[in-house]
C-alpha cells in the first residue's frame, strides 16, 4: 500500500497509552504496567457499554481516581452515549461530580453535556468518542470550537483519508485504536447488530443470530460463503504504522467484561507501540507486527465475564 507523507507532527514520540477498566483492580494492574490512562464509567451514566463492563460502585470508582493521582496517571469517565431527557439532569450532574472530584475528563458523544458544563461553568478535557462520528477535518473544526480537546478516530477512516486531520493548527489531540488487534466492521454507533470484534468467519448458526455482522452466510448461487469484508492484518498493520507518523497521541485499548482478554490485547497492543517508538520502518514493523498479531480475537470470547 503507498505510504502516507509524514507531516511535520509525525517526528518519533511517546503515544500514550489509555486502557478501559470496570474495577480499581484493573486499573491499578495496568497503571503499573505501561498504562497511562484509564477510562471507565458507571451504569447510571449512559455509556456504550454493557453493564458488565462499567464499574459496579462509585465508591471504587473514586478510589481509581485517587490512585491515578498518587501514580502521576489521569482516569476519564466514559459517557459516550446520548443522555435520555428523563436521565440527563441527574446523569449530567453525576459527571460534573466526578470531574470535581479528581477524574481527569469526560469521553462524550452526546453534545448537550458541552452545554450543561459550560452553563454550569465547569471546565474539563473532553474526548469525541467514535460514535461521535468524526469523518473529516470539517467536523473536527466542529467539535474543536465547541470545546473537545481530543477525538478518538473512526475505524474506517483509512490514513489518507484522515490525514488532513491532524493538521497542527487545529491543536487538537488524536487518538487511534490498536487497529491491528481491534476493528469492528460496522460504524458502531449506527449499527444495532451484537458484533464482537474478530477477522474470523462464524460458521456455527448458533452464534449467526446473535452475530450478524461478521456471520458466514450461505451463497444461493454456488453454495459457497459471504462474509463482510474486512482488511487484513498487513493493511491494519500498516495503518497503525501511518497514523503514528502522522503523529497521532494516544492508543486506545477498549475495555470488555473478559478482563484476560483486555490484558492480553493490552499486552499486544502496548509491545505494537513500542516499535513503533523505536523507529522501526515499515518493512521491520509489518514484519514484527504479524507475529504480534498473529492470531484475531476469539469471536465471541470479547464478552464472556471474567473478573481478575
Amino acid at each position: 500500500m503507498p505510504a502516507i507523507k509524514k507531516t511535520s507532527a509525525a517526528k518519533k514520540h511517546k503515544m500514550r497509552v489509555l486502557v478501559g477498566v470496570r474495577t480499581l483492580n484493573e486499573a491499578e494492574f495496568f497503571l503499573t504496567r505501561g498504562a497511562d490512562e484509564v477510562y471507565c464509567g458507571l451504569p447510571e451514566i449512559p455509556n456504550h457499554g454493557v453493564t458488565a463492563e462499567n464499574f459496579s460502585s462509585e465508591k471504587e470508582l473514586k478510589a481509581t481516581i485517587d490512585l491515578a493521582k498518587k501514580l502521576g496517571k489521569q482516569v476519564f469517565i466514559v459517557a459516550n452515549d446520548v443522555f435520555p431527557a428523563a436521565v440527563f439532569p441527574k446523569a449530567a450532574a453525576k459527571v460534573a461530580e466526578l470531574v470535581r472530584y479528581g477524574a481527569s475528563g469526560v469521553i462524550i458523544r452526546d453534545m448537550a453535556l458541552l452545554e450543561y458544563f459550560r452553563k454550569h461553568k465547569l471546565k474539563t478535557y473532553f474526548t469525541l468518542s467514535t460514535l461521535g462520528l468524526c469523518f473529516n477535518r470539517e467536523a473536527l473544526k466542529f467539535f474543536k470550537e465547541r470545546g473537545v480537546a481530543r477525538i478518538v478516530l473512526p475505524q474506517h477512516l483509512s490514513p489518507a483519508e484522515a490525514a488532513p486531520m491532524f493538521d497542527k493548527k487545529f491543536g487538537m489531540d488524536i487518538e487511534v485504536f490498536c487497529l491491528p488487534l481491534f476493528y469492528e466492521v460496522n460504524i458502531n454507533s449506527l449499527c444495532s447488530l451484537s458484533c464482537p470484534c474478530s477477522q474470523e468467519a462464524v460458521t456455527d448458526p448458533r452464534l449467526q443470530k446473535a452475530y450478524t455482522c461478521l456471520s458466514a452466510l450461505k451463497r444461493s448461487d454456488d453454495g459457497g460463503f459471504y462474509t463482510m469484508p474486512m482488511p487484513n492484518s498487513e493493511t491494519l498493520l500498516n495503518y497503525f504504522y501511518d497514523y503514528y507518523h502522522l503523529g497521532a497521541k494516544c492508543m486506545k485499548v477498549a475495555r470488555g467484561p473478559n478482563g484476560e482478554e483486555v490484558i492480553e490485547l493490552f499486552y499486544k497492543s502496548l509491545l505494537l507501540t513500542r516499535l513503533l517508538e523505536k523507529g522501526v520502518s515499515r518493512a521491520a514493523f509489518v514484519h514484527e507486527g504479524k507475529k504480534i498479531a498473529s492470531s484475531s480475537q476469539n469471536y465471541g470470547k470479547r464478552y464472556i465475564v471474567k473478573r481478575f
